[in-house]
């Protein structure tokens, strides 16, 4: 694949390398791998684990910020919280652009994704639609349902605690279908769910650097399916109508149910209501479409890959699954978690986060989804950064700083604890949910659904190593997949009820 786009591409990156010699910086670039004529640093990039690499790079040229470039785009790594907070947050004005993707943005139609909508008014007013319904506050009118969808994940384990792993994908995913939409979601199969699945597989495939040779070469967009060499026309001419199908088939629904006046308390409703328009002509319809969609596309994705995480975790240790049960016993008593509960819980908390540092689900922020566009050019700490410049995050790196977090890569909440309460000092800086204008308005919804789940099932389950044939242990063997996002391979573990109570409990939740 490399090698076709490095034919293809040279005629196009020569005819730049006269333009790059005469803008040539009078300050040097940031420290990076030497490269070579006309492909630069196309061989130097690694194909899996590109976030150890980079760590790497950084020792090796004793430098927080890295640069390559890759048939003449320019590519900055940041590998400390420092230059993070120094760029993407101080000088977010600078920063915040996003990096276009021709597949992903025009090809397959995801380009009204708030996430990837290039910074400007379009971004700013859906952004700002959909903090109204996400901020903190607000977030309280979300919590009867991801409530309700907590104890659903605890019925389902209880009747099926093999699939565990499609549970946590089905009930959070639900959750944020019935919240947005107000939609109700069917126990199994529902279209929805096996929507978004269809069409997010698609936008993970188009999201990972280097998978369509038109995202080096825009002008390819141009040329028809049937050409040699334009199998991407060709998946794109297929696949795009499952993103529109995406955008527009649960939006359609929820005003359906409004319009016949079944419909629930819904973002989708409270977005309609305000300014007391007419949902037939309502004049923000397409922000409205768009705000949904994200919470749609995000929610359906991340959450999962966290939650699974804890699982693998307390199944690796139960030690701290035992010490995080005794907390809730002595707080909670014979009943289950509610989100009042959340402050008088630090230790479930801490474990929470602990999930979200120690595999984080995009160890870079993933470049085109989550990376960052300079807008013109800059300076920092003596080095060019020049406009244009793709810029994100090694987050993996961020996670795994000592300063922050010793011994970074055992599975330990008490990192996050002082005095027996959440440290602040720690809980600030956890960078999994984006920097600047651009961090993800949806985190303390996102958080508040992982706290309840892990709080409920803890309270009601022991998660052990499973068994084989001949009743001995298997012991777990946890990895991950390191695609576009970090998902984990499936393993096995046994889900058993902590007593004949916590069993009354999940079933006496049926009647919520």
């Amino acid at each position: 694949m490399w090698t076709d786009i490095c034919l293809v591409a040279c005629s196009v990156v020569l005819s730049l390398a006269g333009w790059f010699r005469w803008r040539r910086p009078r300050l040097p670039f940031p420290p990076g791998p030497k490269g070579y004529p006309i492909v630069g640093n196309l061989f130097d990039m690694p194909s899996q684990y590109q976030w150890v690499k980079y760590r790497e790079w950084s020792n090796t040229y004793n430098s927080d910020i890295i640069y390559v470039n890759v048939l003449g785009s320019p590519i900055v790594v940041l590998n400390s919280y420092k230059a993070v907070n120094d760029l993407l947050s101080v000088r977010s004005i600078l920063y915040s652009d996003r990096p276009v993707s021709t597949m992903l943005n025009e090809l397959l139609g995801w380009g009204s994704l708030t996430s990837l909508t290039p910074y400007g008014h379009a971004w700013r007013a859906r952004r700002r639609a959909f903090w109204q319904e996400f901020n903190p506050a607000n977030s309280l009118n979300h919590r009867p349902k991801q409530l309700w969808h907590s104890r659903d994940l605890l019925r389902r384990l209880l009747h099926d605690p093999k699939g565990f792993l499609h549970h946590i994908e089905y009930t959070l995913a639900g959750s944020i279908i019935a919240i947005t939409y107000g939609l109700d979601v069917k126990p199994e199969n529902d279209p929805n769910i096996k929507r978004a699945e269809k069409a997010l597989a698609q936008l993970k495939e188009a999201a990972i650097t280097g998978n369509f040779i038109v995202d080096i070469l825009p002008f390819l967009k141009y040329i028809p399916s049937w050409m040699p060499g334009a199998s991407f026309k060709a998946y794109a001419e297929r696949a795009r109508p499952d993103t529109v199908d995406m955008r527009n088939t649960p939006y359609n629904q929820g005003c359906d149910r409004l319009r016949e006046g079944k419909g629930e308390p819904s973002v989708l409703s409270r977005s309609l209501a305000r300014g007391g328009y007419n949902i037939e002509s309502h004049p923000d319809e397409e922000i409205i479409k768009d705000t949904t969609w994200v919470a749609y596309a995000g929610g359906s994705e991340t959450s999962p890959l966290v939650l699974s995480t804890f699982f693998a975790a307390m199944l690796l240790h139960p030690e701290i699954q035992r010490k995080a049960q005794d907390e809730l016993d002595a707080y909670l008593g014979p009943r289950l978690p509610v989100f009042e509960d959340i402050p008088h819980l630090p230790y479930v908390r801490a474990i929470m986060l602990e999930a979200l540092r120690w595999q984080p689900v995009m160890p870079l922020g993933k470049p085109i989804l989550l990376s960052h566009t300079l807008t013109m050019d800059d300076e920092y700490n003596g080095y060019f950064i020049p406009k244009g410049a793709t810029v994100f995050a090694n987050v993996w790196a961020l996670l795994r700083d000592e300063e922050y977090y010793p011994d970074a890569d055992k599975f330990r909440p008490e990192r996050f604890l002082k005095d027996g309460q959440i440290d602040p000092r720690l809980l600030d800086p956890i960078p999994n949910f984006g920097f600047g204008r651009r961090i993800c308005p949806g985190r303390f919804f996102a958080m508040d659904s992982l706290f309840m789940s892990i709080a409920s099932t803890l309270s009601c389950f022991n998660i052990s190593k499973a068994k084989d044939s001949q009743g001995r242990d298997v012991e777990p063997d946890i990895q991950y997949d390191p695609g576009f996002t970090m998902h984990l391979i499936p393993f096995k573990c046994s889900i058993t009820p902590r007593s004949a109570d916590a069993v009354k409990l999940i079933r006496d939740s049926e009647l919520m």
